[in-house]
């Protein structure tokens, strides 16, 4: 019987820590905005255009990641730059199939941005995480 038991692997989850979660969410786009400014405004303008696609693909795919792992900003880059991509790249499909190419050429725009932006996003919320994150909660349960 304990031979049985001693091959079950148990996956360690992790409670996430809220305080730091929604600092790190609001924080990350922000610190990121705000440290890259000086480049004609873009960052500001992708707080406000990516702000909502960040706040509804983002939440989601940030709380099934990290209440299964520990917070590895470089990881948590990696995710947000899928998370965005294969969506952005469905959409932009849809959009080529379905005739509009010209509002492909606009979003292929926006896109590249996001691109750019979702990797920063998600290494900042990472870093922003693991350093505000109590103690309490950095233990697996």
């Amino acid at each position: 019987m304990t031979e049985i038991t001693a091959n079950i692997k148990i996956r360690e989850t992790y409670v996430v820590d809220p305080v730091a979660f929604f600092f790190a969410l609001i924080g990350a786009p922000l610190a990121v905005a705000a440290g890259g400014f000086w480049a004609l405004g873009i960052p500001v303008f992708a707080v406000v255009l990516g702000g909502p696609f960040y706040l509804a693909i983002g939440v989601p795919v940030l709380l099934w990641d990290l209440g299964r792992r520990p917070p590895e900003p470089l990881r948590i880059a990696g995710l947000a730059l899928v998370s965005y991509g294969v969506p952005a790249g469905l959409f932009l499909l849809y959009l080529r199939v379905t005739g509009g190419e010209s509002a492909a050429e606009g979003f292929v725009i926006l896109a590249g941005f996001g691109l750019i932006f979702a990797p920063l996003w998600g290494g900042v919320f990472g870093i922003f995480y693991r350093n505000f994150r109590r103690e309490f909660y950095a233990r697996p349960i």
